[in-house]
This record gives structure tokens, C-alpha cells and sequence, in this order.
């Protein structure tokens, strides 16, 4: 009887597989550096953009950041955040800085500068008026807040300013309180826009021809009005009158005194100047 030949052994039946390589598995995706800072960058932002200037740039960098990391791998949703966050921030800071101009304009702050300015001081108010206008009235004058500023000087044949000191008056920065009893006889218990259009009727059409009647301003807080118009005199630029009634009565030559008429005649072209700068720097006393 032959031996039939023997197979390997078996082990449970089953054939055995040389054991293949273990499966790799994807590594967590890592954030990269413009992502991170993307997102502290708005977070950044997002908390300091109410700052002028400081947070305007915070946000502007953290909207580029934003963008280059919603490109990069994994950085949609801290690029998104960041951008957000950094948007909102410029968007606060705009609306603050916006706020902060209106303020300053409306306190008269800063808003315009004359750039050869003089003081003007007298019981009721102070401004700054042209450096090249002459104040030489009388300190009774001052005390009873009138304010007389004259530039003198002479053309010569091409039209030319010169600022001798002398000569013709060639323009005027005028201040005249009216006193109580005139403008309740005017005006009784009249408005500003009242006494505007009294003053249309009875005054203004001998200076010149009314361009702009009404431009609503505010000296020191207080109501104004300023009228504008084209001189009956050949050679002035511009000529402005402004009024207001003072928020309390002053005494001016024993008389008390409320109203005030504020008169520009100025032959340059810096008349819009001379007219900023008295009205931003006007404060009562």
C-alpha cells in the first residue's frame, strides 16, 4: 500500500496570508500661521475698532488676513470669523470717527485756522480776527463790546493791495451790539429769522444785493444766522453780515444789549477764511 503524499498541516481549515501593510490614516490638518492670525487679528479688532485710526488699520489687516485664510486648507471658518470681526470694526470705527468730526465741527473746535490771526477780548465775547486788520479803537469801545477791525493800505495801478497802515480802509471786520429797546421796537419779541427779515427789509438792501439770506450757523452753541451778498463797492471779494442774539443781555454804554451784528468787507480772496475762523473761534463771555 503507498503512502500518499502529505500536504502541510492544516490550521483551523482556513489558509494562511502573509499579513500586508497597515492602513495609514489621514494626520489632522493643520492650521497654518495667516489662519491663526486671521482670526486673532479680528478678534482684535472686532474688540478695539471703536478706536480712530488704531482700529481702522486693526480691521483693514484683518480683512486681508480674512481673505488669504478663507484660501488656505482648513481656514474657512477662522478666516470667516476674522473677517467678520475685522469688518465690523471698520464699519464702528467709520461711524466713531464720523461722530468725533461732527462733535468738533459743532463745538467749533479746530475747524479753521486762520493763518495770521489776532485775538479779540471784550466783556461779552472773544474771537480771532485777521493779524493784518488794525484794532485801534478805544478801550470804551472794547468795554462796551464793539469791535472795530480795519485794514489800511492803498492799490496801486494794478490792483495790488499794499498794507501801509495808512491810506484808505480797504476792508472791516465789524461788531455792533444794538441795544434791547431798539430791537424790541424792531421786532417786538420777534426771533432770529424775524429780525433776519427786518433787517432784509430796512438794512441789507443798502449794503449790496442779498445773495444767500439765510445760512444757519451757531457761535459758541449758540444760533446764528449769516447773510451774504454782492457789494455796492467795486473792489470788495466779500461781504457777509452775521447775527445772533446772545444767550444773556451785556451792557454796552449803559444800555443792555443782546443783539449783535457781526459785518465782513473784505478784499482778498481769504474772506471765507476771515468768516470761518470768527465763527469756530466766537465764544461768549
Amino acid at each position: 500500500m503507498t503512502d500518499s503524499p502529505q500536504g502541510p498541516p492544516q490550521t483551523g481549515g482556513l489558509p494562511e496570508y502573509a499579513p500586508g501593510p497597515a492602513p495609514v490614516s489621514n494626520p489632522p490638518t493643520r492650521r497654518g500661521g495667516i489662519v491663526v492670525a486671521a482670526l486673532i487679528v479680528g478678534i482684535s479688532a472686532f474688540v478695539i475698532g471703536w478706536i480712530p485710526i488704531v482700529g481702522l488699520l486693526l480691521g483693514v489687516a484683518g480683512i486681508i488676513l480674512g481673505i488669504l485664510a478663507m484660501r488656505r486648507p482648513g481656514g474657512k471658518s477662522f478666516g470667516l470669523a476674522g473677517l467678520i470681526g475685522s469688518s465690523l470694526a471698520v464699519l464702528a470705527n467709520v461711524l466713531v470717527t464720523i461722530v468725533i468730526v461732527v462733535a468738533l465741527v459743532n463745538s467749533g473746535i479746530g475747524t479753521a485756522v486762520l493763518t495770521d490771526a489776532q485775538p479779540v477780548i471784550t466783556p461779552c465775547y472773544s474771537f480771532n480776527g485777521p493779524g493784518d486788520y488794525l484794532n485801534n479803537q478805544s478801550a470804551e469801545k472794547t468795554d462796551g463790546c464793539i469791535t472795530t477791525l480795519e485794514l489800511w493800505g492803498e492799490r496801486d495801478a494794478d490792483g495790488v493791495i499794499h498794507k501801509t497802515g495808512v491810506g484808505s480802509i480797504l476792508g472791516s471786520v465789524l461788531v455792533e451790539p444794538v441795544a434791547v429797546a431798539s430791537t424790541d421796537e424792531w421786532v417786538p419779541g420777534g426771533s432770529l429769522n424775524d429780525m433776519v427779515e427786518f433787517l432784509n427789509q430796512s438794512y441789507f438792501p443798502q449794503a449790496g444785493e442779498v445773495t444767500s439770506l439765510k445760512e444757519a450757523v451757531t457761535l459758541d452753541g449758540v444760533d446764528a444766522n449769516l447773510t451774504r451778498m454782492i457789494s455796492t463797492a467795486e473792489n470788495t471779494r466779500t461781504k457777509a453780515f452775521l447775527t445772533v442774539f446772545a444767550p444773556d443781555i451785556y451792557q454796552s454804554a449803559g444800555e443792555p444789549v443782546q443783539f449783535f451784528l457781526i459785518s465782513f468787507v473784505i478784499p482778498e480772496d481769504n474772506g471765507e477764511e476771515i468768516i470761518a475762523a470768527a465763527i469756530d473761534s466766537w465764544r461768549w463771555k
